[in-house]
């Protein structure tokens, strides 16, 4: 079951890619086209893990390679997916939280492309998990018992923490250091992992970024003013609670 479900997370990666592509440069949506020339991909090629397989990774007009944000927002689906269902067998908890992580590879791929974080894909986004996050509960696909806020309460703190961080990251490194999309990012994680684990969300945030920025810093010999997107460490502190949230809390406490 985990294999079948990562297998149909590569498909639905792929058309959330698809989707993301088409959001980012305002097209319309229609049939995969290469980023570079335009010229339509051949359905081999709709799916950048596919393309990578068969060996029909580069476009058949201009031969540039399709764009790797692509393939990770494939994998990072497929292995998401797999992992919630392999931990957590399948029950429609567990459909919830998978389908909560659809907007997160959206936004993978969005922001490893452009550094963007569309309104377009989050506000709504925002909205449905508000209403749903309310009357379901967070996402989290071993809770059992909750109350109405703690969905709200998790996107309130999560809102909150952010803009302190862009705040003060805007006042520290200059404007490009973080944006106002990491903040409506980070609030639809808090919606989705719910309180009191969005603190382990935000702390895993933390942490991640700490790693990548520093392996900025030593690949590309940068400083610590060297922009990178922060969305990833957003959204991979989010996935991480959603598998082991409940576990890490109770290290934490004990």
């Amino acid at each position: 079951m985990p294999i079948l479900l990562a297998l149909l997370g590569l498909l639905v990666g792929a058309l959330a890619s698809h989707v993301a592509e088409a959001v980012m440069v305002k097209r319309p949506l229609a049939k995969p086209v290469c980023p570079y020339c335009t010229a339509p991909y051949a359905p081999p090629q709709w799916s950048a893990t596919l393309a990578l397989v068969t060996g029909q990774g580069r476009c058949h007009t201009c031969g540039k390679l399709f764009r790797w944000p692509r393939l990770i927002g494939e994998l990072f689906t497929a292995l998401s997916w797999g992992l919630l269902v392999g931990l957590n067998g399948l029950h429609l908890r567990v459909i919830f939280a998978m389908l909560t992580v659809i907007p997160l590879t959206m936004i993978m791929v969005t922001d490893l492309e452009t550094r963007l974080v569309p309104n377009l894909i989050m506000l709504p986004a925002i909205g449905v998990m508000s209403v749903i996050g309310t009357i379901f509960g967070p996402a989290l696909p071993t809770l059992t018992t909750w109350e109405w806020w703690y969905a709200p309460a998790g996107g309130l703190l999560a809102l909150i923490v952010l803009w302190l961080f862009v705040t003060v990251g805007v006042a520290a490194f200059g404007p490009g250091a973080m944006g106002e999309g990491d903040i409506t990012l980070a609030t639809y994680t808090g919606l989705v992992v719910g309180f009191p684990l969005i603190i382990i969300s935000l702390l895993l945030m933390i942490v991640f970024g700490g790693i990548g920025a520093a392996g900025v810093v030593v690949a590309r010999k940068g400083s610590l003013k060297t922009a990178i997107p922060y969305g990833p460490f957003i959204i991979l502190g989010c996935v991480v609670t959603l598998l082991w949230g409940p576990q890490i809390l109770h290290w934490f406490l004990t």
